[in-house]
């Protein structure tokens, strides 16, 4: 009788957080968190033909996170190599870029002077990149083409990112964020890193590649903790409850339909996993009875 209330109080649970975190139906380009229809999706999935992203985990993109100078680097170093340019290595100065993955990638956007890092002793790999840096990152990288004429923003004012911002704009790379400005400061997000890389390799629509969707589990493992769950506790579960379609889920925490056999099954194998302790079970049934 006890271990049937606690399936249904976990099952009411997972309910009602997953419908509001789940990836959108028909996310694209093997990573569930990238629907079919966004501004980014050719380009993700050209990323990952090209081999410059395999995503932050698998069936995860992560669009809306902020990318980091360590994964700019790295995409750029993936993006010559896909090109048969084959990157010289270089040492660099950098006693901050600890990252197996990131020493070749910043040792050669180092060597090859794409950037000369944020001191002379330190990179800064985990750290957001803004627009504007990105700019001059992505024109250095393209030989530091002498635009033609200037670009249209008005909100950017450091004079080394003029240039490649009229580049960014003369290329099509970029429109900016409104008919007047570029908002140089704000931080990049992972989708428009992947626009402006694959813009600046393929001004035109390429089609999509073909590509098998996997489930993106981070927004639910997220979602988990944030009712009580430790981060190993919701990363045990979240694969239990990856194939439940989002409306039937919140129809359940609607109360609108009871929860069926087979998802209370799920849960039950969760349980049985090991995935939540009785205790934290307990503690759970105390805090949302």
């Amino acid at each position: 009788m006890q271990t049937s209330l606690h399936r249904r109080i976990l099952v009411s649970l997972v309910a009602c957080f997953v419908f509001a975190t789940t990836a959108p139906a028909g996310a694209a380009e093997e990573f569930g968190d990238v629907e079919d229809d966004r501004y980014y999706s050719e380009a993700v999935g050209w990323m990952v033909s090209e081999g410059i992203t395999t995503g932050i985990e698998p069936g995860c993109y992560g669009p809306e996170e902020a990318v980091s100078r360590g994964q700019i680097a790295t995409f750029l170093f993936r993006l010559d190599s896909s090109h048969g340019n084959a990157p010289e290595y270089f040492d660099h100065p950098f006693d901050d870029v600890r990252a197996t993955y990131q020493q070749r990638p910043v040792g050669w956007l180092y060597g090859t002077g794409v950037s000369t890092g944020t001191s002379r002793t330190t990179f800064s790999p985990d750290a957001p990149i803004s627009r504007g840096d990105f700019a001059v990152m992505l024109w250095r990288y393209a030989g530091r083409p002498a635009p033609n004429g200037d670009h249209h923003f008005t909100d950017v004012l450091r004079s080394y990112q003029h240039d490649a911002i009229s580049w960014m704009v003369e290329r099509g790379i970029t429109t900016g964020t409104s008919a007047i400005t570029f908002s140089p400061e704000v931080t990049m997000n992972r989708a428009q890193a992947a626009t402006f890389i694959h813009r600046y390799i393929a001004p035109e629509p390429q089609g999509r590649t073909e590509s098998t969707d996997q489930a993106c589990s981070r927004p639910l493992r997220r979602a988990l903790e944030t009712v009580g769950l430790s981060s190993g506790e919701a990363r045990c579960i979240a694969p239990f409850l990856a194939d439940y379609d989002v409306d039937f889920l919140v129809r359940i925490a609607n109360g609108e339909e009871g929860a069926p056999i087979d998802l209370i099954f799920a849960v039950a194998a969760a349980l049985q996993d090991g995935c939540l302790s009785d205790r934290k079970i307990a503690g759970l049934s105390r805090r949302y009875l």
